[in-house]
This record gives C-alpha cells, sequence and structure tokens, in this order.
C-alpha cells in the first residue's frame, strides 16, 4: 500500500527526474521502501500544472490504488502511471508473475486523482 505521507517525502526528497529529448516528456521515479521504484511519466509536462498534480498523485494514489485492488485482485501491482493532461492519466497495473496488466484511467478532482467512473466498476 502506498502510504501519502511517505510516498510524498520520498517524492519530495529522493525522486529523480529526466526530460526525454526527443519528446519532452518528464519521468519521474520515486524511491519505495521495498527498493522499486514508481515512474511516473508527465507526458508534454507544463510547469503550471505539473509539480501540483504529482504531488496530488502522491497523496491520493492510496485510495485510487484501494478502489483498484478491490476490483482487480491483490495479485495486480502499479506498473507505471502516466499523465498526459493536467486533469487525465492512466495507472497500469501488472499481474504479478504473469504476463497480464490493465489500464486504468484516472481523472483530476481539483484537488486530487480519483478512478475514472468508467473504471473499476
Amino acid at each position: 500500500m502506498y502510504e501519502p505521507r511517505d510516498l510524498l517525502r520520498a517524492y519530495e526528497d529522493h525522486a529523480t527526474r529526466e526530460v526525454r529529448p526527443d519528446s519532452g516528456d518528464v519521468l519521474i521515479r520515486i524511491p519505495l521502501r521495498d527498493g522499486t521504484d514508481l515512474e511516473v511519466t508527465i507526458v508534454g509536462a507544463r510547469p503550471e500544472w505539473t509539480e501540483s498534480r504529482v504531488r496530488a498523485l502522491c497523496t491520493s494514489l492510496t485510495d485510487v490504488d484501494r478502489r483498484m485492488r478491490r476490483v482487480l485482485g491483490d495479485a495486480f501491482v502499479i506498473g507505471w502511471i502516466e499523465l498526459d493532461a493536467a486533469d487525465h492519466g492512466t495507472i497500469d497495473y501488472w499481474e504479478v508473475g504473469v504476463n497480464s496488466e490493465y489500464a486504468v484511467d484516472i481523472v483530476w478532482t481539483g484537488d486530487g486523482w480519483a478512478v475514472d467512473r468508467q473504471a473499476g466498476r
């Protein structure tokens, strides 16, 4: 589970950023306690929204992940996250030990991220 305070602290203090020269997209790697990284790609990153949306992602990811685990089961983990606009993103879940994945749309609610109503029914 992604604890909001821990994830935000890891983002603020230890995350790495890489700008992809061919696209201008930003890849952020947030180190997790288990030694893995949470990868967040910001497509067409814009300074006016990128920082606030990534910080909000850190604080709302627990709720999003909890909802999707109820739907998908505990065998699925977050593979990567892509924010492709200030109000839309995708979380790609991977099934552990199996070549299976499930993409989930997330939307900006004004103060955080939530699973798109069409997902997780």
